[in-house]
Protein backbone atom coordinates (compact mmCIF):
# COMPACT_ATOMS: atom_id res chain seq x y z
CA UNK A 1 0.00 0.00 0.00
CA UNK A 2 1.32 3.25 -0.86
CA UNK A 3 3.47 4.65 2.20
CA UNK A 4 1.54 7.83 2.01
CA UNK A 5 -2.40 6.56 2.86
CA UNK A 6 -1.36 5.59 6.05
CA UNK A 7 1.00 8.56 7.17
CA UNK A 8 -1.21 11.16 5.74
CA UNK A 9 -4.33 10.34 7.03
CA UNK A 10 -2.84 9.10 10.28
CA UNK A 11 -0.39 12.58 10.75
CA UNK A 12 -4.10 14.55 9.84
CA UNK A 13 -5.64 12.62 12.33
CA UNK A 14 -3.03 13.11 15.03
CA UNK A 15 -2.93 16.98 14.38
CA UNK A 16 -6.22 17.23 14.51
CA UNK A 17 -6.83 16.01 17.38
CA UNK A 18 -3.69 16.97 19.49
CA UNK A 19 -3.63 20.94 17.96
CA UNK A 20 -2.20 21.61 21.58
CA UNK A 21 1.07 19.16 20.86
CA UNK A 22 2.98 19.87 17.75
CA UNK A 23 2.81 17.18 15.62
CA UNK A 24 5.18 16.45 12.48
CA UNK A 25 4.15 18.01 8.72
CA UNK A 26 1.50 20.06 10.02
CA UNK A 27 0.96 23.90 10.62
CA UNK A 28 0.48 24.28 14.29
CA UNK A 29 -0.61 27.49 13.55
CA UNK A 30 -3.90 26.16 12.18
CA UNK A 31 -6.95 26.09 14.13
CA UNK A 32 -8.76 23.48 15.21
CA UNK A 33 -12.77 24.17 14.90
CA UNK A 34 -14.63 21.85 17.30
CA UNK A 35 -18.25 21.65 16.93
CA UNK A 36 -20.64 19.50 19.10
CA UNK A 37 -23.54 19.65 21.18
CA UNK A 38 -22.04 19.83 24.43
CA UNK A 39 -18.62 20.05 26.10
CA UNK A 40 -18.19 19.54 29.31
CA UNK A 41 -15.14 20.27 31.02
CA UNK A 42 -14.01 18.53 34.94
CA UNK A 43 -11.29 20.48 36.50
CA UNK A 44 -11.17 17.03 39.07
CA UNK A 45 -11.34 14.86 36.34
CA UNK A 46 -8.65 16.60 34.32
CA UNK A 47 -11.19 15.93 31.00
CA UNK A 48 -12.32 18.28 28.23
CA UNK A 49 -15.55 15.98 26.89
CA UNK A 50 -17.30 17.16 23.48
CA UNK A 51 -20.54 14.92 22.96
CA UNK A 52 -23.05 14.81 19.29
CA UNK A 53 -22.22 14.81 16.44
CA UNK A 54 -19.08 16.31 17.43
CA UNK A 55 -16.91 17.76 14.14
CA UNK A 56 -13.46 18.59 14.14
CA UNK A 57 -12.01 20.61 10.98
CA UNK A 58 -8.52 21.86 10.80
CA UNK A 59 -7.53 22.59 7.24
CA UNK A 60 -8.37 20.10 5.30
CA UNK A 61 -8.78 17.35 7.46
CA UNK A 62 -12.01 16.77 9.11
CA UNK A 63 -13.06 14.46 11.89
CA UNK A 64 -16.47 12.95 12.63
CA UNK A 65 -17.70 10.94 15.95
CA UNK A 66 -20.05 10.92 18.57
CA UNK A 67 -17.87 11.82 21.71
CA UNK A 68 -14.08 13.15 21.98
CA UNK A 69 -12.80 13.07 24.85
CA UNK A 70 -9.52 15.25 25.99
CA UNK A 71 -7.49 13.87 29.07
CA UNK A 72 -5.35 16.34 30.60
CA UNK A 73 -2.36 16.02 32.66
CA UNK A 74 -2.73 17.45 36.19
CA UNK A 75 0.17 19.67 36.90
CA UNK A 76 0.46 17.49 40.50
CA UNK A 77 1.70 14.59 38.01
CA UNK A 78 4.34 16.46 35.90
CA UNK A 79 5.79 17.55 39.39
CA UNK A 80 4.68 21.41 38.66
CA UNK A 81 2.37 23.21 40.97
CA UNK A 82 -1.06 22.92 39.86
CA UNK A 83 -3.11 26.39 39.31
CA UNK A 84 -6.12 25.84 41.02
CA UNK A 85 -8.26 28.41 39.17
CA UNK A 86 -8.10 27.04 35.94
CA UNK A 87 -5.17 24.60 34.29
CA UNK A 88 -2.88 25.84 31.31
CA UNK A 89 -3.95 23.59 28.31
CA UNK A 90 -0.69 23.67 27.01
CA UNK A 91 0.62 20.60 24.89
CA UNK A 92 2.58 19.09 27.20
CA UNK A 93 -0.56 18.60 29.50
CA UNK A 94 -2.30 16.76 26.97
CA UNK A 95 -2.42 13.03 28.09
CA UNK A 96 -4.43 11.43 25.39
CA UNK A 97 -7.47 11.71 23.11
CA UNK A 98 -10.21 9.50 22.41
CA UNK A 99 -12.56 9.55 19.82
CA UNK A 100 -15.46 7.37 20.22
CA UNK A 101 -18.44 5.73 18.11
CA UNK A 102 -19.03 6.27 14.65
CA UNK A 103 -14.89 7.68 14.41
CA UNK A 104 -15.05 8.98 10.63
CA UNK A 105 -12.31 11.36 8.65
CA UNK A 106 -10.96 12.72 5.55
CA UNK A 107 -8.48 14.53 4.28
CA UNK A 108 -8.79 15.37 0.59
CA UNK A 109 -9.52 11.76 -1.16
CA UNK A 110 -8.31 10.16 1.85
CA UNK A 111 -10.92 8.43 4.28
CA UNK A 112 -10.87 6.14 7.46
CA UNK A 113 -13.36 5.14 10.06
CA UNK A 114 -13.13 3.13 13.53
CA UNK A 115 -15.08 2.70 16.00
CA UNK A 116 -12.67 4.05 18.24
CA UNK A 117 -9.17 6.15 17.89
CA UNK A 118 -6.69 6.73 20.15
CA UNK A 119 -4.08 9.21 20.43
CA UNK A 120 -1.27 8.63 23.66
CA UNK A 121 1.10 12.30 22.91
CA UNK A 122 3.78 11.10 25.04
CA UNK A 123 4.05 8.25 23.11
CA UNK A 124 2.87 9.75 19.39
CA UNK A 125 0.73 6.51 19.10
CA UNK A 126 -2.12 6.30 17.41
CA UNK A 127 -4.50 3.34 17.94
CA UNK A 128 -7.65 2.76 15.33
CA UNK A 129 -10.37 -0.04 16.89
CA UNK A 130 -13.57 -1.62 15.68
CA UNK A 131 -13.73 -2.37 12.27
CA UNK A 132 -10.73 0.04 11.47
CA UNK A 133 -10.46 0.71 8.08
CA UNK A 134 -8.57 3.67 5.44
CA UNK A 135 -9.07 4.38 2.21
CA UNK A 136 -7.07 6.27 -0.50
CA UNK A 137 -8.58 5.87 -3.78
CA UNK A 138 -9.03 2.61 -4.93
CA UNK A 139 -6.06 1.70 -2.34
CA UNK A 140 -7.58 0.52 1.10
CA UNK A 141 -6.41 -1.57 4.48
CA UNK A 142 -8.63 -2.62 7.40
CA UNK A 143 -8.14 -5.35 10.35
CA UNK A 144 -8.73 -5.55 14.39
CA UNK A 145 -6.42 -3.00 15.34
CA UNK A 146 -4.28 -0.07 13.38
CA UNK A 147 -0.98 1.03 15.55
CA UNK A 148 0.76 4.13 13.90
CA UNK A 149 3.83 5.14 15.54
CA UNK A 150 3.86 9.10 14.67
CA UNK A 151 7.61 9.84 15.15
CA UNK A 152 8.73 6.29 13.75
CA UNK A 153 6.61 6.82 10.65
CA UNK A 154 5.80 3.52 11.24
CA UNK A 155 2.31 1.36 11.38
CA UNK A 156 1.49 -1.98 12.46
CA UNK A 157 -1.75 -3.77 10.92
CA UNK A 158 -2.78 -6.49 13.63
CA UNK A 159 -5.91 -9.00 12.84
CA UNK A 160 -7.51 -11.21 14.78
CA UNK A 161 -9.26 -14.89 13.98
CA UNK A 162 -12.61 -13.28 13.25
CA UNK A 163 -10.88 -10.18 11.53
CA UNK A 164 -7.75 -10.78 9.14
CA UNK A 165 -5.95 -8.09 7.76
CA UNK A 166 -6.82 -7.30 4.39
CA UNK A 167 -5.20 -4.85 1.49
CA UNK A 168 -6.11 -3.63 -1.53
CA UNK A 169 -3.44 -2.20 -3.84
CA UNK A 170 -4.40 -0.77 -6.49
CA UNK A 171 -1.67 0.56 -10.26
CA UNK A 172 -1.60 4.17 -10.20
CA UNK A 173 -0.31 3.31 -14.12
CA UNK A 174 -2.64 4.31 -16.45
CA UNK A 175 -2.46 1.49 -19.93
CA UNK A 176 -2.92 2.76 -22.92
CA UNK A 177 -1.41 6.39 -22.23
Amino acid sequence: MKKALLSLLIVAFCATCAAAAPMPGGDSNLPVDVTADTMVYNADKNTVVFQGKVEAVRGEFKMWSELLTLYLTSKNDTGKEKNSAAPAMEGSDLDRIVAEKNVRFQNGTQTGSAQKATYYSAKSLLVLEGNPVLHDGDNSIKGNVIRYYVNENRSVVEGSPRQRVHAVFSSNDKKGK
